[in-house]
């Protein structure tokens, strides 16, 4: 059984045992005329000094609307209908990395966290068996790969009402975080403190000497949509005499070119699909048939980093990678592709590419992964919970200690706007230390999911990665290559109840 089939089958499982967490004369006239002459100058001055106070009245009315924009409404007050006695606030996740920064800038003083240990599918298992358990939970941590799978359980999520937050907290933040965090009959009951927008990640050295490219913008000239992506993908390969790939690899690619759909995988319990799902069979067979796609290479293997070195049996294999706002920290895959060693945490000087890359946005806007927060049902701390559902995902100024000490990429447009204008992050790995939040901010803006998402697309994003790898590595047609996928997307989502057609 996969473990997307175990998965289903606990939460079945729990379902039937749990109870619902849930801004005179000549002279008279002179003098007349002077005395007129002096009031009209006091009425004037008067005016003027009026409409001064009244500029000056509605400048500082414009500016406190500003600072009401920016520091939202007060904290939220609970409805009452999830406890509020607990001593703790107990917060579920997979890792702490995120979570130990919250601890230092959020208000709550009583929060604790329970860490499973593991991640992805794991985590989610795990997850599962603790919530089967009855073990303490007030807020929880979700990939974005299994986020909608909870909301759309009401024995694993509340809506965020409970906590007294609706949809109009979030009108800053990136749109499509909102429409993953909202269940499918319209309930908003996740949020997430970060936007996971991506970028192309590309050698800067590479570039210069294939393209004659000297900056982020000039490059992103080179990369603006898909075609013109393609045919630089061309100028690249025939300028390193067919060594360079322009892209890492099909799954890469997918993430980059996914969002592009116009329809949802699932709908009305039935497998869906639109053109972009064709279109982008047919071009990435073509192009990495070109060799504009490091051929051979899996996301996540140690040749996915390699290709990424100026050394090595593998060397400039690619111009660049397609990577997430979290793949830029200072220990991502970025870092594993400049010789960064997660267990000596050092780089390997070896690699010859620290600080030999640049990112822009790229051919579209798009996203992979992010972390949101739930509340559970078996909340018992409602208003712990939401002073820190409102300091990590609402309130600008906490958001904004939280990125730059974490220079992590925050859910709220305004905030990274100002960090932004601020010009103080940079990023070590990337020539002349970028900030790469401008090039994650025109991606992450870019982002429509809103009726496109559901819980079914990390495990239709496998079953299409794998069927489009075989297409191009073994042979056969486009049409056999879409019939592997419904096969294979049928045997993942059928034990769900999904009708694939």
């Amino acid at each position: 059984m996969n473990k997307l089939k175990r998965t289903l089958a606990l939460m079945a499982a729990l379902a039937m045992t749990a109870t619902a967490f849930v801004g005179c004369g000549d002279d008279e006239e002179s003098s007349s005329e002077a005395e007129e002459s002096s009031e009209a100058e006091e009425s004037s001055e008067a005016e003027e000094s009026t409409d001064a106070e009244e500029s000056t009245d509605a400048e500082e009315s414009s500016e406190e609307d500003a600072d009401a924009d920016m520091d939202t409404a007060s904290v939220p007050t609970p409805d009452g209908t999830l406890a509020d006695d607990g001593d703790q606030l107990t917060i579920l996740c997979w890792t702490d990395t995120d979570l130990n920064e919250m601890l230092d800038v959020t208000s709550v003083e009583n929060a604790v966290y329970q860490n499973v240990g593991s991640s992805g599918d794991e985590a989610n298992e795990q997850y599962v068996q603790y919530f089967s358990s009855g073990s303490d939970v007030d807020l929880y941590f979700c990939d974005a790969d299994w986020t909608m799978a909870y909301v759309n359980n009401d024995d694993y999520s509340a809506p965020l009402s409970a906590l007294g937050i609706d949809e109009s907290y979030y009108s800053d933040a990136y749109s499509y975080t909102v429409a993953v965090g909202t269940s499918d009959d319209g309930v908003l009951k996740a949020a997430s403190y970060q936007a996971a927008g991506g970028v192309y990640a590309y050698r800067a050295d590479l570039a210069e000497e294939y393209l004659g490219v000297t900056s982020p913008d000039e490059m992103q000239e080179k990369v603006s949509d898909w075609d013109t992506f393609w045919a630089t993908a061309a100028e690249v390969y025939e300028a390193s005499d067919g060594v360079t790939a322009m892209a890492d690899t099909i799954a890469g690619v997918w993430r980059a070119y996914g969002c592009n759909r116009t329809t949802p995988w699932v709908t009305d319990g039935t497998f869906t699909y639109d053109e972009t799902l064709t279109d982008f069979i047919d071009m990435v067979y073509e192009n990495y048939s070109a060799g504009y796609i490091a051929n051979g290479i899996e996301q996540w293997s140690n040749d996915w980093y390699a290709i990424g070195f100026s050394t090595g049996t593998l060397a400039n294999k690619t111009m660049g990678y397609f990577f997430p706002s979290w793949s830029l920290t200072s220990t991502g895959q970025l870092a594993a592709a400049e010789g960064y060693d997660s267990e000596s945490d050092t780089f390997d000087e070896g690699a010859g590419t620290y600080g030999q890359y640049a990112v822009t946005e790229g051919p579209s806007g798009w996203y992979w992964g992010g972390t949101w927060i739930c509340v559970s049902p078996l909340c018992d701390n409602a208003t712990a919970a939401a002073q820190f559902m409102y300091d990590m995902t609402i309130d600008p100024d906490t958001m904004k200690e939280y990125a730059v000490n974490h220079s992590d990429f925050v859910n709220n447009q305004t905030v990274m706007a100002e960090i932004i204008a601020d010009g103080t992050n940079s990023n070590n790995l990337l020539v002349d230390s970028q900030d790469q939040f401008v090039a994650l901010s025109d991606s992450a803006a870019a982002i429509d999911l809103d009726g496109i998402a559901t819980e079914y697309d990390g495990t239709v994003t496998t079953a299409l990665v794998d069927a489009v790898t075989a297409y191009c590595t073994s042979g056969g047609t486009a049409e056999e290559c879409l019939e592997t996928f419904l096969d294979n997307a049928a045997s993942e989502l059928e034990s769900a109840g999904i009708v694939v057609e």
